[in-house]
């Protein structure tokens, strides 16, 4: 039992480093599309520091502003 118990959670803590890979990955490319409304850019990037926020990665304010910014379309800079 202890054993099947150590396998599924190493399994999960597996896909759980996988997964805030993958995300801080979309974070770290994080850039406006072409034609994106801003409130169109900013809920996918809420959505993102949510995803992040529940596998315990967190970013201060000071870095979402700095990544927003930088991540506007030349339309809005």
């Amino acid at each position: 039992m202890w054993g099947t118990l150590a396998i599924i959670y190493e399994e999960m803590s597996q896909v759980k480093r996988n997964k805030l890979s993958l995300l801080t990955h979309k974070y770290e490319l994080f850039s406006m599309k072409e034609g994106e409304e801003i409130q169109s850019m900013f809920g996918r990037f809420q959505t993102i520091l949510n995803e992040l926020r529940s596998l315990g990665r967190t970013y201060d304010n000071f870095d979402q502003i700095d990544k927003i910014l930088r991540s506007l379309s030349r339309k809005w800079r």
